[in-house]
């Protein structure tokens, strides 16, 4: 790639106005940032030529200082990777970074505060659990996509604290917030990674007599994963999904129906029918 040379001449340099020039200078149309294999590119030539986690985690903190976009992607990145330099200041540095005005920088900070978070487990989660309740909705959607990314780990001995650190966001109504919990995090991340675990916390989440907490449940099972698992709940929790009025869950309960007549599960809902009257 002809923009690798002065790229790696700017980075031997230090000058990190310079690097991002270039890389915004081959920035789509539809993102403002270059593509996402010259980002990853990127990424590489810069740990290659920051030997010592002190480098690199000044050259991630330098771009995250830039106000570029692409500068605040690589730095969430960078600044995540290297986060044990300084674990306080990284943690705030990602806190604003996962509250950035621009979507992309956003979802490269929640992607960072995963890395965090499969590296630094008992050190950051405190960070993550107290982010559940803060005033913004960007940074509690943050949380719920970190939950997902880290449940890839398959990690059996974090999955109840996953869990415990999704739980605060079934009660979030805030529609950015909300559409990445149930169907997102829960059933394309934990209930595929920790199924057991999962399923033992539904059964306890469907007690919870809160519209929005049901609507999360019923979201699950219109995921891919969570629609292999409608059997398993037919004679529990779906009944109180069916039986529950109020409409938002109606509404999701349409959705699983869709679900459930694609997957020939029709007759969950046949044999439940008497619950919606």
């Amino acid at each position: 790639m002809a923009w690798e040379v002065p790229f790696l001449r700017a980075l031997r340099s230090r000058k990190v106005q310079e690097m991002l020039s270039i890389l915004d200078s081959l920035s789509t149309n539809h993102a403002r940032t270059p593509a996402q294999a010259v980002k990853v590119q990127a990424l590489k030539m810069i740990r290659s030529h920051c030997d010592h986690a002190d480098d690199a985690y000044k050259m991630g903190c330098a771009l995250a200082d830039s106000s570029s976009i692409v500068g605040d992607e690589l730095g969430a990145i960078l600044i995540a990777e290297h986060y044990h330099v300084d674990p306080q200041e990284a943690t705030l540095r990602l806190y604003h970074l996962a509250d950035s005005a621009n979507w992309e920088v956003r979802e490269w900070a929640a992607s960072a505060c995963s890395i965090v978070l499969d590296h630094h487990f008992e050190s950051y989660y405190p960070a993550l659990l107290e982010w559940t309740q803060s005033s913004s909705p960007h940074i509690r959607r943050a949380v719920a996509v970190a939950v997902k990314y880290s449940a890839k780990s398959r990690d059996e001995s974090k999955a109840n604290q996953l869990i415990d650190l999704i739980e605060p966001l079934l009660y979030d109504t805030d529609p950015y917030v909300k559409k990445n919990v149930g169907a997102f995090a829960i059933g394309g991340g934990l209930l595929k990674y920790f199924p057991s675990h999962v399923i033992q916390r539904i059964r306890i989440w469907i007690e919870i007599d809160n519209e929005q907490v049901r609507w999360n449940l019923a979201k699950i099972f219109t995921s891919a994963e969570g629609a292999k698992y409608m059997l398993e709940f037919k004679d529990d929790v779906i009944p109180v999904l069916l039986s529950d009025k109020r409409p938002s869950i109606v509404r999701a309960v349409k959705s699983m129906h869709t679900v459930a007549k694609k997957r020939g599960l029709e007759h969950i809902w046949e044999r439940e029918s008497k619950y919606r009257h």
